[in-house]
Formats: C-alpha cells, sequence, structure tokens
C-alpha cells in the first residue's frame, strides 16, 4: 500500500515538473522571437535589458506560483499582467509575440488559481482590453481585427490544455485521499485482527488448558480424601483417570495450536466428539447424564470446533459448580439450525452477575463463541433447582469466519 501511495507521490511530482519545464521552453521562445523581432527593426539596448529582468522575473513567478494560490491569487495574477504589458509597451516591435505568446499561459494558469468559471471570465476580459490597446497602440486601430482572434485561437488552445491538468491534478489528489483512507481502514483491520487473536487465544487456552487443569485439581482433591481415608484402591484408581485426563489436556492443547497454525477441516463426527466429552465428565464427575442425539450431517470447521468447546465448557461449569445428580445433553436439528440443550439439576446461580463478576471467563467465551456464529445462547438459572443452557446456531454459516 505504501509503495503505491509513494509512487502516485512520484508521477504526480514528475508531472508538475514537465508543466513548468513546458512553461519554461515555451516562455524561453516567447522571450528569443521577441528579441529578433525587435531587433530587425531597432535595436534598444536598455529596453532589451530591461525586457530580459522582466522574463526573468516572469520565470520566477511561474516558479513560486503555488506560493499565492490561495491568499495572494489576485495580486499574483496582477503582477504576471504588468510584467506582461510593461514588456509589450517597451518592445514595440516584438510586442505581439510577448502579448499572443504570455497571455494564453496567464489565462490557463487562472483555471487553477480561481477556480470559478466568472472569475476566469472577468480574466480574459481584463487580460483583453489592455491587449486591445497595446496592439492598437503600437500598430494601429485596424490591426485589432487581425490579432484579436489570433489571442482567441491560442487563448482556447491553452485553456483546454489547462483544463485538462488541472483535471489530471484533481485525479491525482482524490487518488491521494482514497488511498491514505485505505491505509486508514487497513491500520484498523490489523488491530482489529491483533484484537481477535487476543480473544481467541483467551477462549482457546481457557477451553484447552485451563479446563484440564480444574479437572486434574477436581480429581487430586479426590486423591487427597481417599489417601486420608485409606482407601489405596481407589486412590491408584482416580491417578490413572488423572494421568489419562492429563494426556487428554495435552492433546486438546495440541490440537488448538494447530487449529491456529493452520484452517484445516476436520472430518471427525461431531456427535462421536459430544459422546467423547460427556464421557469425560462422567469418569470426572460420576455424574450420570442422559443424552439424546439426533445424527447430524458434517459441519463446518467452525460450527464444529466452536459447538465443541461450548459444550465442553458448559459440562465443565456443572462439575465446577452445579453440584448437580444428574445432566441432559440433547442436540437437534432442523433445515437451517442446529440447537444444543444442557440441563442440570444443581444449585443455580444469578443470571444476571455473569458480565459483573471477575472469573466469568467460560460464560463469556460461550457468548463470543456463539455470537462468531451469528447464533443465540439463552441461559436461564434458579438457585437449588438447576441450570438450562439453549443454544442455537445457523447451519448456514455463508461469510462468516473465524476470528483470529
Amino acid at each position: 500500500m505504501r509503495y503505491d501511495k509513494y509512487s502516485i507521490h512520484e508521477e504526480q511530482i514528475k508531472e508538475i515538473g514537465i508543466y513548468y519545464i513546458g512553461i519554461l521552453f515555451w516562455i524561453v521562445l516567447v522571450f528569443i522571437g521577441t528579441m529578433t523581432l525587435q531587433f530587425l527593426e531597432e535595436v534598444i539596448y536598455v529596453s532589451a535589458s530591461i525586457f530580459t529582468i522582466l522574463i526573468v522575473t516572469h520565470v520566477i513567478l511561474y516558479r513560486i506560483s503555488y506560493r499565492f494560490k490561495y491568499k495572494y491569487a489576485s495580486f499574483y495574477y496582477f503582477l504576471q499582467s504588468s510584467v506582461i504589458f510593461i514588456s509589450a509597451f517597451i518592445m514595440p516591435h516584438g510586442s505581439p509575440i510577448v502579448l499572443v505568446g504570455l497571455i494564453p499561459i496567464l489565462i490557463a494558469e487562472s483555471i487553477h488559481y480561481f477556480e470559478s468559471s466568472f472569475k476566469v471570465l472577468l480574466a480574459v476580459i481584463l487580460l483583453y482590453i489592455p491587449y486591445s490597446v497595446a496592439i492598437a497602440t503600437n500598430y494601429g486601430v485596424h490591426e485589432l481585427p487581425f490579432f484579436l482572434p489570433i489571442l482567441f485561437f491560442i487563448v482556447a488552445i491553452s485553456a483546454f490544455y489547462s483544463i485538462h491538468h488541472a483535471k489530471q491534478m484533481k485525479a491525482w489528489s482524490r487518488m491521494q485521499y482514497y488511498i491514505s483512507e485505505l491505509e486508514a481502514a487497513n491500520q484498523k483491520i490489523e488491530e482489529l485482527t491483533i484484537i481477535n487473536e487476543r480473544k481467541r487465544l483467551a477462549r482457546d487456552l481457557h477451553d484447552t488448558l485451563a479446563q484440564g487443569l480444574a479437572g486434574l485439581i477436581m480429581k487430586l482433591e479426590a486423591i487427597d480424601v481417599y489417601v486420608q481415608q485409606g482407601n489405596q484402591d481407589k486412590s491408584r484408581q482416580i491417578i490413572r483417570d488423572s494421568m489419562k485426563q492429563a494426556r487428554n489436556a495435552l492433546r486438546d492443547a495440541r490440537g488448538a495450536i494447530d487449529d491456529l497454525r493452520s484452517e484445516a477441516v476436520s472430518e471427525i463426527n461431531f456427535v462421536m466428539e459430544v459422546e467423547n466429552e460427556i464421557i469425560r465428565f462422567e469418569n470426572a464427575t460420576s455424574v450420570d447424564v442422559t443424552s439424546s442425539m439426533q445424527t447430524i450431517p458434517p459441519l463446518t470447521d467452525v460450527i464444529r470446533r466452536h459447538g465443541i468447546f461450548i459444550i465442553s465448557e458448559s459440562l465443565t461449569n456443572i462439575a465446577k459448580h452445579a453440584h448437580a445428580s444428574a445432566v441432559e445433553v440433547e442436540i437437534s436439528k432442523d433445515q437451517k439450525d442446529l440447537y444444543i440443550r444442557i440441563t442440570d439439576n444443581g444449585a443455580g446461580f444469578d443470571t444476571n452477575s455473569i458480565s459483573e463478576k471477575h472469573g466469568h471467563y467460560g460464560l463469556i467465551g460461550m457468548y463470543e463463541r456463539v455470537r462468531i456464529l451469528n447464533g443465540t445462547l439463552n441461559i436461564s438459572s434458579q438457585k437449588e433447582i438447576g441450570t438450562k443452557v439453549r443454544i442455537e446456531i445457523p447451519l448456514a454459516q455463508d461469510g462468516v469466519e473465524d476470528e483470529k
């Protein structure tokens, strides 16, 4: 993007440079023609010296004309006009070349400065009047019908070129503006991408390492209780389960890392993954789970991965906080949506405190994942009765991409 911007800027500078070189070349031709025509009729060295100084001044004013554009355009126009007409009067025999050669350039320049049709027309009229006076003074009134059309024709050509150049300059300016806007938008997208990546990392860390460690802590606490009771067999069984759970947590963490590195589509069956999550929950808590799951066709990787994390988080919350004795998991679908319902008969909680209490990262992560899928999440809970989690996810995920 930056390369394009600077390339356009360089092209614009090049275009302006060519424009001023063209003006300089034309003024030099006018100078040579005026001096030649004047010296063929009459040699006047003093006037020629003054004329040379005026032409140099004329060129310098063109070179620094950008400084006058916004505040002193009329004053600049007056200075240039004065230089032209003084030159015409001190070089009488070369005045036609001065007037016909330099006035059209000044009129063309006025199109850039004034940017108003009325002001440009007024400038043309104000230049035509002294032009007519200069021609009438040097050559007589009878020569006006000859010189006026010549100037008009040259002015028309110069105005056409000037308008074309002005449009081109405006196009350059608009292009630079749009590129600047695109750069700003691109910077904003990069910032949002970084923020979304951090959110995704937080979700994946919570749903893999945090949940796995929480399960291991629960098992270690149970081992401590059985060791104090002298139940070695039960302790060894829980240790073996803990080792297995640790390996599963490590596998899930590696899977999350692989998901961050690539977007390979998984062919694992969604229902089978849900059943594996239920088995892990039952092994960790000894809570019976009643499941009802329809046959689910292959899902997109985004729906599958976020759906599994949502179910896993719900079961983890039940194990950590609900103290439930029964859990129901229902997976169903229709032609448009996937439905997930998880119910427990545990302690329940105040759903209004989800966003207020520090540490509810799991529930916040569930809401974020459902939002990414353009779905809806409804959590209803009553203390001492239990909690119901209802999720609705559109199966059509066209245009929905995972936040990375």
